[in-house]
């Protein structure tokens, strides 16, 4: 697997310059089963939990990126006209810092999906930057679960991309 072009990029950079902020676009979404329940993934690298997602790839289309990472990182199949946009969240809220240092801004595309085919799966690895020059294959999820969205676990990540979707779907 070739490296990521922003794990290219950072190795560019003078080694002081390698963990300043950089904005980053991709997708995440929500899987909402039978009962309303929602899929989060609980990170390797942080023991945290997350809503699936990832970064857009050049050339993708925001759609895209939400399809491939949802059946990367759970092994669930989803249709494009399946998918409904909730929202793109950006800001302050949005900021995150990786367990190397390196601190970006995510501009989010959040979309939900209540139709999906496969089987729940977490064993997607992917080249993961040690901050030593070492990369790795790591797998990126440990656990796959459904949440009610009162009952979500307390390490949680993406709560604002949450709190957009609990607002969208009281607005229904």
């Amino acid at each position: 697997m070739e490296l990521s072009y922003i794990l290219k990029l950072r190795n560019a950079l003078k080694p002081e310059l390698r963990h300043m902020p950089i904005f980053q676009n991709g997708s995440a979404i929500i899987v909402e089963n039978e009962n309303k329940e929602i899929l989060l993934e609980e990170k390797v690298d942080r023991d945290i939990w997350c809503l699936p997602g990832g970064l857009q790839e050049l050339g993708e289309t925001f759609e895209e990126v939400a399809i491939r990472e949802l059946f990367e990182e759970t092994g669930l199949h989803a249709k494009k006209e399946d998918l409904v946009l909730i929202d793109v969240i950006s800001g302050e809220s949005r900021k995150n810092t990786y367990p190397n240092g390196d601190e970006v801004y995510n501009n989010t595309v959040l979309y939900v999906i209540s139709k999906y085919t496969g089987k729940l799966n977490c064993e997607y690895a992917e080249i993961t930057d040690k901050n030593d020059d070492n990369f790795i294959m790591q797998k990126e999820s440990k656990d796959l679960k459904f949440f009610d969205v009162n009952k979500l676990p307390e390490k949680l990540m993406d709560k604002d991309l949450i709190k957009r979707y609990i607002e969208y779907r009281n607005r229904e």
